[in-house]
């Protein structure tokens, strides 16, 4: 029996002990697939794959949905998070189910050489509905959690509005300087303005980005005044900031002075509200 053939019984072995929901096989070649499927039994087996063909080939031999792979990521658990945002985003998971995953070296066929016990988390689906497809969300909420951690264990409050920018900059004004008046090529997709960003996030007011990630302003002061429901106890930072998405078809980012918790909101409800020193969100972006 060959190392492959190994890994597949004893993943379904494992699968049964634990009661999983389903095995997830992320494959190059499709070959532990096809093993999983003709060994697996009454167990679902789910198939995640970069290379298109194959897809194609598995869901038209075994009548099966196939998670298609934006790219061949290189960390074994980074290919894993990347199948389980993808198949919660095609409702293929669901949040609480429990996975036994094969996983490999993508790029090489017969690379499978690890077995994995995931859960899936209710904070991952928010996560990935949010910014999985979206890089400026995803750098916007990976500097907020870094400013929601804080210096010192001390969170530095602050908003971003995402898209739509020239509504948002017609529903709000200038409260000093705009450092990035005369600057419109920098993004905050590029890791190396971080700093800059993080520096000025010390200045009254809320970040502008327009929807490809690239900064507008900084120090503005949101003008919208739409009503909005959101939780008592939050404070004008935030209201300003659901009013916004509410006003205009942006995104908002505020990060609480106080305890650091992000939230996210789109059309003046909160999308999401996490904790900047949660290991889901850690692991999720990659910080």
């Amino acid at each position: 029996m060959g190392i492959q053939e190994s890994l597949v019984s004893t993943a379904i072995n494992l699968a049964s002990d634990i009661k999983a929901d389903a095995i997830l096989a992320l494959t190059e070649s499709g070959k532990s697939y096809e093993l999983l499927s003709n060994q697996a039994g009454d167990l679902k087996v789910i198939a995640a794959t970069p290379n298109e063909d194959i897809a194609e080939n598995l869901e038209k031999e075994y009548g099966r949905k196939v998670i298609k792979l934006l790219v061949r990521d290189r960390d074994r658990m980074d290919q894993i998070r990347h199948a389980v945002w993808k198949g919660l985003r095609e409702n293929i998971f669901s949040p609480g189910e429990l996975l036994v995953c094969l996983a490999g070296s993508m790029g090489s066929p017969g690379g499978t050489d690890t077995i994995s016990v995931y859960e899936v988390s209710k904070s991952e689906y928010t996560l990935a509905e949010i910014v999985e497809s979206d890089l400026a969300m995803k750098s916007v909420v990976e500097i907020a959690t870094e400013l929601g951690r804080g210096r010192g264990g001390e969170p530095l409050g602050t908003a971003f509005m995402i898209g739509d920018s020239e509504k948002v900059l017609k529903l709000s004004h200038q409260l000093g300087v705009n450092p990035y008046k005369g600057h419109e090529s920098i993004s905050a997709l590029d890791r190396r303005n971080w700093e800059m960003i993080k520096r000025f996030a010390f200045l009254d007011g809320a970040f502008i980005l327009d929807r490809d990630g690239y900064l507008v302003a900084a120090g503005r002061y949101l003008d919208a005044d739409v009503e909005v429901d959101i939780p008592s106890g939050l404070g004008t930072r935030h209201i300003a900031v659901a009013s916004m998405t509410a006003a205009t078809h942006s995104k908002g980012v505020a990060v609480s002075g106080e305890d650091g918790t992000i939230r996210v909101f789109e059309d003046g409800k909160i999308l999401a509200k996490v904790d900047p020193n949660s290991r889901i969100l850690r692991e999720f972006l990659g910080s």
